[in-house]
């Protein structure tokens, strides 16, 4: 099974770019009534909005929770710091220094096999990012970094350490800038495409997720999370 997860590791580094984007958060299920707490590092290094007229990325770091209303339902939360790195076309690049993050989802089952190994998954997750404004020349300016995420799984757990998991996935992204009392929403292209993802538990509280983004962009994301 370890060699498994390292070849899929390593075909995702050597074919896919490495452009990441909100992690679709499949295999983190709390009991009913009960909270799952862990931390979260999302990564875009680049992503061309109104049709590359402008580029932009950021990095946002949470303290993330999720909460099972029912065995089935489950509502996500998150909270933390951003920051934002804009180049308009033919300007310099303007880096916002990390402010304000946050993000809530939810996420259902839709059908679940009696001995859990596998499972159907609805996800929903919004991300918004808030960097502090900056002002250079005399000229203040201002960006919010909002991203939706639509996603319909098909997980799959194996010797109860891992779990694969895809299906389809939309996204779509918005930048709302502003400079002085100019205000202007710069949009990026929908995407419709696949998500293919593993889950590896490291150990009772550590997990590691790689996943991978099909035919809309060729894009790879990698992260830890922490169960407190």
């Amino acid at each position: 099974m370890d060699r498994i997860i390292v070849f899929l590791f390593l075909f995702f580094l050597v074919f896919c770019r490495p452009v990441f984007a909100i992690p679709a958060d499949a295999d983190y299920f709390p009991a009913k009534h009960q909270f799952i707490w862990g931390t979260q590092f999302n990564h875009i290094f680049n992503r061309d909005f109104n049709k590359v007229e402008s580029e932009a990325g950021t990095t946002q770091y949470f303290i993330k929770t999720s909460f099972g209303i029912t065995e089935r339902f489950f509502l996500d939360g998150k909270i933390g710091r951003g920051g934002v790195s804009l180049r308009p076309a033919g300007s310099n690049k303007i880096d916002f220094t990390s402010g304000f993050a946050g993000g809530y989802g939810l996420r259902y089952v839709l059908y679940e096999r009696p001995d859990g190994s596998i499972r159907s998954l609805f996800g929903f997750q919004h991300i918004s990012c808030h960097p502090l404004s900056k002002e250079i020349n005399g000229t203040k300016y201002q960006i919010i970094w909002d991203e939706w995420q639509f996603s319909w799984l098909l997980l799959k757990s194996w010797q109860k350490k891992s779990c694969f998991y895809f299906g389809p996935q939309y996204t779509t992204t918005q930048l709302k800038y502003k400079v002085d009392t100019f205000r202007r929403r710069l949009k990026a292209e929908d995407w419709w495409g696949a998500v293919f993802g593993v889950n590896y538990d490291l150990n009772d509280k550590l997990k590691f997720n790689t996943e991978m983004r099909l035919f809309s962009e060729w894009a790879v994301n990698f992260g830890i999370g922490y169960k407190f």
